[in-house]
């Protein structure tokens, strides 16, 4: 068991990782988790938007490792905050998203710490998924949001710091019940029960993780003491619609009549905020480590009789 210092502890797999992991978590933040109702040992405010405060909280903390589930996530209000050029990059999104995990990694680097960024599939543009490991998020592109950008340029800046860091990317990630926020399997369900009328796209390829694969990853990479790029997501690709029909399905224990939409007309829009639409990721790296990864599949039948249970 160790300390690890713990940025996001309430966030939705961050919240997996404090309560199931079984380390000893001291959590860094706006808010104590432990007025959420997640358990940690200790806490020290830190104001992300600010590098300067979340490397001082690396740097003062009694622990063994350091990983930042921390971001903003909301695709489309972080789209808002899009320059013109990444040159004029600046807001909530670039500090949270970018400077502060650097300041992490560099003051971590410093200390001798394993540094973890968790991350996401949206670095990439989505014209040739499943992407690998290996695969350097996409350059500033007009098929790549605000947040993949933001998201991508933190994983690099926090490699310069610190090459001994480690970047774990995830896929649309759905667990069991957490109740701070839907997870891309929740939100399906609470859609259906509100009776909105949602088309789930047919034409978009994606790869949903699992979070309590997450959890068992970064174990596994802490334990292991290993550092670079690992996904963890469903080794098989399905799409939003088939994800949402086998989901809906084995709850309601019928086909539910889902309509299929289209993610093409959808970037057609004006204002619509780009999506990987061939996306999904390749996991040799973490598989290698021993680390097996749940097919969407079986995520979907755990999350139904989850869901069936509550």
């Amino acid at each position: 068991m160790s300390r690890v210092l713990v940025f996001g502890a309430k966030s939705l797999v961050g919240s997996h990782f404090v309560q199931t992991s079984g380390h000893r978590i001291h959590a860094a933040g706006l808010r104590d988790p432990r007025g959420f109702g997640v358990r940690v040992e200790g806490f020290v405010e830190v104001d992300m938007n600010s590098p300067r405060e979340a490397a001082s909280a690396v740097s003062g903390a009694d622990v063994d490792a350091v990983v930042n589930f921390g971001a903003a996530t909301d695709v489309d209000r972080v789209e808002r905050e899009r320059p013109s050029s990444p040159e004029e990059a600046k807001g909530t999104a670039y500090k949270v998203n970018v400077l502060a995990p650097a300041a992490m990694s560099k003051a971590a680097l410093a200390r001798g710490l394993p540094f973890v960024l968790l991350s996401t599939d949206f670095v990439f543009d989505g014209e040739q998924g499943p992407y690998a490991e290996s695969t350097p998020p996409s350059k500033w592109s007009p098929l790549v949001s605000w947040y993949g950008w933001t998201k991508g340029r933190g994983e690099e800046l926090a490699i310069a710091a610190n090459p001994s860091a480690s970047i774990v990317r995830i896929s649309y990630p759905y667990r069991t019940d957490y109740p701070r926020k839907l997870d891309f399997g929740r939100k399906i369900l609470a859609a259906r029960r509100q009776h909105d009328r949602i088309a789930y796209f047919d034409d978009q390829w994606i790869t949903p993780t699992w979070i309590p694969d997450v959890t068992r990853a970064l174990d596994a990479i802490l334990e292991n003491h290993k550092s670079g790029v690992f996904h963890v997501a469903s080794p098989e690709r399905t799409t939003p619609f088939e994800f949402a029909r086998e989901l809906v399905t084995q709850v309601e224990g019928t086909d539910p009549g889902l309509s299929p939409g289209s993610m093409e007309e959808f970037l057609r829009r004006p204002g619509a905020t780009p999506r990987p639409r061939h996306g999904g990721l390749s996991c040799r790296r973490i598989e290698g480590e021993g680390v097996r990864l749940t097919p969407w599949r079986e995520g979907v039948r755990l999350l139904a009789e989850d869901y069936a249970a509550a």
